[in-house]
């Protein structure tokens, strides 16, 4: 039985700190060189598993994060629009923190499209099938499954999981740029495991933090 590793594309110009981080959501965008990095190790720490296939949301930052995984693993990789994060339509590049009320008013009203862009529930729905799909694939195949995507479909993981409550899932925070979520079912619980990869200093080697398991019902 295989293990599904989720995996959060790495840093963009607009993935600033605090204040000056803006809104990715549907936005072309690629890596910037803390990204490139970040896709570096993050392939870097997967080579030695035997990842059989990589599965990328087919925006620029989460193909080439993918693409990097792909050269170092030798796995197959294919793109789909599933693995997007959610389309908040004309929110998209505006600062976070400057448009969180009306995430939250969206979160909160999970039918109501965001303009220009879809409903909460039409992210979630299609989330959620697409991870289960994923899911479901990892368990049939004997190597690792490898699914890279964005900081919105993470938070979201633990509820699709339990099938817990849409409004429940906060709307900003989440993992940092790099991170890694390994899941697999254990009977009826899942365990999740984070793994974070760090950037060390140039004279240090890899280094990442690895909690212990986190253990959830299957619904």
């Amino acid at each position: 039985m295989g293990k599904l590793i989720l995996v959060r594309h790495g840093h963009t110009p607009l993935n600033g700190d605090n204040q000056d981080e803006r809104l990715r959501s549907w936005l072309d965008i690629p890596l910037d060189q803390q990204g490139l990095d970040e896709a570096l190790k993050i392939a870097q720490s997967l080579a030695s598993l035997p990842v059989s296939t990589i599965v990328s949301s087919d925006l620029r930052r989460a193909y080439q994060t993918a693409e990097t995984i792909r050269a170092l693993t030798g796995a197959t990789l294919e793109t789909t629009e599933a693995l997007r994060p959610w389309n908040l339509g004309i929110f998209a590049g505006q600062l976070i923190t400057e448009v969180v009320p009306f995430l939250d008013m969206l979160n909160h009203t999970p039918d109501l499209m965001a303009p220009n862009g879809e409903s909460y529930r039409q992210f979630y729905d299609r989330y959620s099938r697409c991870l289960m799909e994923l899911l479901n694939r990892a368990e049939e195949t004997p190597g690792y499954t490898v699914a890279v995507t964005h900081v919105r479909n993470f938070l979201a993981l633990k509820s699709v999981l339990t099938h817990g409550s849409l409004d429940r899932i906060p709307v900003q925070g989440g993992p940092c740029t790099g991170a890694l979520r390994f899941i697999e079912r254990a009977g009826d619980k899942w365990l999740i495991r984070e793994d974070v990869v760090k950037l060390a200093p140039p004279t240090a080697t890899l280094t990442s933090a690895m909690p212990e398991d986190d253990v959830i019902q299957a619904n």
